[in-house]
């Protein structure tokens, strides 16, 4: 706000006026002041205006009269909303021209840009690079010809996307509330005000309280919940469904599309919501908007189903509980963990299972505001994760993006978490059963999660027992050496309850570590004779490599593991169009970019590092193993994950590949 009122009593004033005195005004130093001078100049570097300082003369701006009159009309304007200084950077310009260009019922002319945005034609052409290569993320397309200005083409529902992501990738600085009315007040809790805002100033004439109104009944009409992203969600696809049929743009489908949606009970629901918007903001919604509403409706995220497991599973597509025991399954032998005794995590995924086909079958993208987190604490499950896209694929013709292989890794680590945290416990003490029977009964009260196995005397400790425990309570003194003991006194204090605790999350913390480490049992004389074969060979390693692009990288060596033989032809185009979906980036520098199943003749993964990091969707990347793996193929995947894990949770063996100049210094990947 200081900075805006700064540039208003510099527009105001067309004779010089002092750093102190400004100071004064705006109630700061005048080193504040003379930093927000910079600021306020650097965002005006490409513009045709200039903060001019001059010693013992005092400070003004350089601006011509229309330019001048033109701003102040802006800055009063946006008085009550978002207006901050930042208006005039690159990155505002981006917006506003996408937000334009978006809502234009007409074409809009490069100097309109330039005399709305106080810019050089030049600058607001340099702008339309960044906006021409945005659009094309959503199949948009800018045309630009002379006379005729600038508009954009493309299909409706792609229109509708770019502008949901637009108004998720605004960042506003300094958002006012003071003007929100009394039933405003009232929001649902699961909106936040700023979210609230950002969609207000969108579409000003859009009553949002009343599409939440109206949300809120379809709920209890389909006896649902929805998450606080899948209800914000809702109310923002409705705003602009409403503000584009205004506008005269509906969405068209076909008859196969809708008679599938109609069979769904949502679409009934979805026929109600439509009712109630046309009445309330007098629209006329055609029968394709029924089915895009009712999309977005089993496609959003749900907090509570209020049913019972064996209800949901009985109700539900087979298809779906099918694909939820394979990804149960082959997370299982991955793991080597039996995740298949968990009835929640079965009924959890079949749940999870129907709004996300639905999101992926009709390109809905939800965003994982907790994905890079996801990945930093849950790095080996995320993994097993991607490996499951081969299930999507296989049963339903759609791939998994990153955002929604966080949500299934939430799942899995849910269910993990669950199976590890009964501790196998077992008491050994020196005393009579009736000390021993008193030890485990304290620990059982104080610690729900000890599953108490053997409660026995010293004499009848033995390695097998030892092996199979994950904690070891006794009261002896130096019975073995084992990171399973905990020593405690014969009534257990507190101390002795800390020291348990504590022994409780290093467990955890281990077990966590140790998901993708652990060795796995072959049975079939076949499968043995597949697990021998190297999956990391030299002749897929390259290093300092010179290639600066990210799709330039694969395109060559997809096509060198399709020449060797390694991969059907069609492999490198698959993974490139699988990274267009979401990137395989999982930190540290490193992608695991891969194709669908059918396009793998053997099991290699060719690993190449970059010379020089290569940008791709914001993250830099060092080092890219390109994984030509059949995911349904357990022995080779869970073979690659115990290989590439050891790697990935290990810094120094990642710097040594980073730092590799030659085959021998990265040894370790081929043994």
């Amino acid at each position: 706000m200081s900075k805006r009122k700064l540039l208003a009593e510099l527009l105001n004033r067309t004779v010089p006026v002092t750093i102190t005195d400004l100071a004064s005004l705006i109630n700061k130093t005048g080193r504040t002041t003379r930093s927000y001078l910079d600021e306020i100049q650097d965002e005006f570097k490409k513009s045709d205006i200039e903060i001019v300082r001059k010693t013992n003369v005092g400070v003004y701006i350089d601006i011509d009269d229309k330019d001048r009159e033109n701003l102040i009309n802006t800055l009063e304007k946006n008085k009550a909303n978002s207006f901050t200084i930042d208006n005039f950077s690159s990155k505002y310009r981006q917006v506003y021209i996408l937000k334009t260009l978006l809502e234009a019922k007409f074409s809009y002319t490069i100097q309109m840009f330039a005399e709305e945005l106080y810019c050089s034609k030049s600058t607001i052409v340099n702008e339309l690079v960044y906006v021409q290569e945005w659009l094309k993320r959503y199949n948009l397309a800018l045309q630009r010809r002379q006379n005729q200005g600038l508009w954009i083409e493309g299909d409706e529902r792609d229109y509708r996307k770019a502008l949901k992501e637009l108004i998720d990738d605004i960042k506003d600085k300094e958002q006012q509330f003071e003007d929100l009315t009394e039933t405003e007040t009232k929001l649902d809790y699961r909106i936040d005000i700023v979210d609230y805002v950002k969609i207000k100033n969108m579409f000003s004439k859009i009553n949002l309280y009343t599409i939440q109104r109206i949300i809120q009944q379809a709920e209890k009409k389909l006896g649902v919940y929805f998450t606080d992203q899948a209800f914000l969600n809702l109310i923002t696809h409705m705003a602009i469904t409403i503000e584009r049929l205004k506008n005269h743009k509906a969405v068209s489908g076909n008859e196969n599309y809708l008679e599938s949606l109609k069979k769904e009970r949502e679409y009934a629901i979805a026929e109600w919501v439509v009712n109630e918007l046309s009445k309330e903001f007098k629209v006329n919604f055609p029968e394709e908007e029924i089915g895009y509403i009712s999309i977005h409706m089993i496609g959003a995220k749900i907090q509570d189903h209020g049913e019972k497991c064996s209800e949901i599973i009985e109700k539900y597509d087979v298809n779906l509980t099918d694909a939820a025991k394979s990804i149960i399954s082959l997370s299982s032998e991955i793991l080597n963990i039996d995740l298949t005794k968990d009835e929640g995590l079965l009924t959890r995924l079949v749940l999870h299972l129907r709004p996300t086909i639905m999101r992926l079958k009709y390109g809905l993208r939800l965003t994982n505001p907790i994905l890079y987190k996801i990945k930093e604490e849950y790095t080996n499950i995320f993994g097993v994760a991607w490996a499951c896209n081969s299930i999507f694929e296989r049963n339903f013709g759609v791939s998994i993006n990153e955002d929604e292989v966080g949500y299934l890794v939430l799942h899995l680590a849910l269910a993990v978490e669950n199976i590890r945290s009964k501790i196998k416990t077992v008491i050994v003490c020196s005393s009579g059963i009736g000390t021993s029977q008193l030890v485990a009964s304290k620990l059982v009260r104080k610690f729900d999660n000890l599953e108490i196995t053997h409660i026995l005397p010293y004499n009848r400790l033995n390695q097998k027992i030892i092996d199979e425990a994950d904690l070891i309570v006794t009261t002896i003194k130096n019975i073995c050496n084992s990171k399973k003991i905990v020593y405690v006194s014969t009534l257990v204090n507190e101390n002795d309850y800390i020291n348990i605790a504590d022994a409780i999350e290093k467990r955890k913390k281990r077990q966590m570590d140790d998901i993708p480490l652990s060795d796995f049992e072959v049975n079939k004389e076949s499968d043995v004779d597949e697990c021998k074969e190297k999956i990391f060979e030299k002749e897929l390693c390259f290093l300092d490599n010179d290639i600066s692009d990210f799709f330039q990288a694969i395109n060559y060596y997809g096509k060198l593991m399709e020449k060797m033989g390694y991969a059907k032809i069609g492999f490198h185009e698959d993974i490139l169009n699988r990274e267009k979906i979401g990137s395989t980036y999982i930190g540290k520098g490193i992608a695991i970019p891969h194709s669908k199943d059918v396009f793998v003749n053997k099991s290699r993964v060719c690993v190449v590092k970059f010379k020089n990091p290569v940008v791709w969707k914001e993250n830099e990347l060092d080092i890219i193993f390109i994984l030509c793996l059949k995911f349904n193929d357990v022995n080779n995947t869970k073979k690659f994950f115990k290989k590439f894990y050891s790697i990935f949770e290990d810094n120094e063996m990642i710097n040594k590949i980073k730092n590799a100049q030659s085959i021998n210094d990265v040894n370790f990947l081929f043994d």
